[in-house]
């Protein structure tokens, strides 16, 4: 049965694999609906054709799934927003554990950070910006960029303890004010500046302190 919650369970992780990036629940209802017109059908036949309501009973049903399943999606809140990802891989587990050990071994917090190439960095007006997280920014980026043919411009780091939650929030923030670069890999490239970062910062911690 199309309606079942181990249906319904698979179409969110498929959306969110193919998102590489957390969905609001209306997000997430939008493109499995449009991802799965028949199960939109089937939702709307429930509760006799009212939008309204087949989606506010599928938010309820994907947060008893959230709720339920904490080894395979993850909820965060972002200005008052829940946003919704997958839960980290054995890879992605990984790759914190490796993290982790450098941040010990360099007696320092992680840190957000974000770099551009010379080719696109501009005087005035936005540009491809990629924001990240690590505990060794510098190494960090030249880990990503070693094929590239010119040497990466770093424009800022911000250390924080929880640099994860923190990345997640500012690229989140960024992507709803649509900076996201469609075009470019994964999901951490932005058309954005620096001072637009580091704003992006300010509102996430919740400070009026200017953040350098």
């Amino acid at each position: 049965m199309d309606g079942d919650a181990t249906s319904l369970r698979q179409k969110m992780v498929a959306v969110l694999t193919q998102s590489a990036e957390p969905l609001t629940y209306r997000s997430l209802t939008k493109v499995i609906w449009e991802s799965y017109p028949d199960f939109h059908q089937h939702m709307l036949s429930l509760y006799d054709g009212d939008p309204s309501e087949a989606r506010r009973r599928m938010r309820i049903r994907m947060g008893i799934e959230v709720r339920e399943h904490p080894e395979v999606f993850a909820a965060t809140k972002v200005e008052g927003v829940v946003v919704v990802g997958l839960a980290a891989t054995e890879d992605d587990a990984a790759i914190e554990v490796e993290e982790e050990k450098e941040q010990q071994e360099a007696g320092v917090a992680p840190a957000i950070y974000w770099y551009t190439f010379p080719a696109y960095k501009r005087s005035s007006g936005p540009y491809p910006i990629k924001i990240g997280k690590g505990a060794n920014p510098e190494a960090r980026i030249m880990q990503q960029v070693t094929p590239m043919p010119e040497k990466p411009e770093i424009l800022g780091t911000y250390p924080h303890p929880d640099a994860d939650n923190l990345e997640k929030a500012i690229q989140y923030l960024l992507k709803v004010r649509g900076r996201r670069k469609a075009d470019a890999p994964g999901a951490e490239w932005f058309v954005t500046t620096p001072q637009e970062v580091l704003l992006a910062i300010q509102a996430v911690l919740g400070t009026d302190k200017p953040v350098s």
